[in-house]
């Protein structure tokens, strides 16, 4: 359990706000050695300015406090958005979208492991190759750095920027599909949104409605704010079934997606299966409807009354 508290602090912080490190408080830090490319130099992440088919290799400060050798794994991580609508280093499961053209784990090249000395620093050098040919936009990625063989595992990002130029990208965002799935044993309807674009998009905030086909009558609403998504990448949005029932027919959703001053609307009709609907009915944690906890005690009321007529009956025949 605390090796996963741990983790998540350390991830949970930059994800929310920027892709550098954030430390805690242990015997053993991590920080980048800014290079003369870097374009704004108080950040404490790489944000570099490149050139097409450039050879740089970034160094990053291991520095081990405690009295015994530290052993630790790297590698570099391609930056993706995760199901939680946040920009993630983290899960190498998730799949490449097929707008990402240059994964920033496919342009460095870095030792599996390295060892620094007890008391000591090592630098970890990292080389990177920038496309051959011209892009827009950024690359995103991280320089992932992993404790090895010690009692609460620890694990670090330093973030890595790569741009040719300031030039403006115009944001997008696609809807794919729509279907039905669970979460933790909970139906929800997955909708899967897509940033086709080289550029991050930050501030994010989504407000989906389902309806039946035909009526306006809301039947299932899930907001969130604050979200964040990696350069080309795409995540499943989960909207709220409230532990309920999938019912087969015709819906509509209806959402909306806006960040800072783009906003996108969808109108999209889905359809619920009686086949689908069952299986997953099947394996979810349900919450009864008010219609179903209604009949049921009426059922109980009708039950207990007879109950009661047939012993007074008894009564008063003794």
């Amino acid at each position: 359990m605390l090796l996963m508290i741990v983790t998540s602090v350390i991830f949970g912080a930059t994800f929310i706000h920027t892709e550098i490190v954030q430390a805690v408080k242990t015997n053993f830090s991590v920080s980048a050695i800014i290079p003369d490319n870097q374009i704004d130099k108080s950040k404490t992440y790489f944000d570099l300015r490149v050139e097409p088919g450039q050879v740089q290799v970034l160094e990053v400060l291991l520095s081990n406090g405690r009295d015994d050798p530290l052993t630790v794994e790297t590698s570099a991580r391609t930056a993706t958005t995760n199901n939680k609508g946040l920009v993630d280093y983290d899960n190498t499961a998730i799949k490449k979208d097929e707008t990402l053209r240059y994964p920033f784990s496919e342009m460095a090249e870095l030792p599996k492991e390295v060892t620094i000395p007890a008391r000591q620093s090592k630098t970890l050098k990292v080389k990177v190759t920038t496309p051959s040919k011209p892009f827009s936009g950024v690359i995103l990625g991280g320089i992932h750095i992993s404790e090895k063989d010690t009692q609460i595992k620890r694990d670090y990002i330093v973030g890595v920027i790569i741009s040719e130029n300031s030039a403006e990208v115009k944001a997008d965002m696609k809807l794919n599909g729509i279907k039905l799935a669970q979460d933790n044993h909970r139906n929800v309807l997955k909708v899967n949104l897509q940033n086709p674009k080289p550029m991050i998009l930050p501030n994010l905030a989504v407000d989906a409605h389902v309806y039946r086909e035909g009526s306006e009558k809301l039947l299932y609403e899930t907001k969130e704010y604050g979200l964040r998504m990696a350069p080309n990448s795409n995540f499943d949005f989960s909207i709220n079934w409230n532990n309920q029932r999938f019912q087969p027919g015709k819906y509509r959703l209806k959402m909306v997606m806006a960040s800072d001053n783009r906003s996108w609307k969808w109108e999209e009709p889905f359809e619920i299966t009686s086949e689908v609907a069952t299986k997953l009915n099947d394996t979810a944690t349900l919450t009864e409807s008010n219609d179903t906890i209604w009949y049921i005690i009426g059922v109980s009321v009708v039950i207990l009354l007879g109950i009661v007529y047939v012993w007074r009956r008894h009564s008063r025949e003794d």
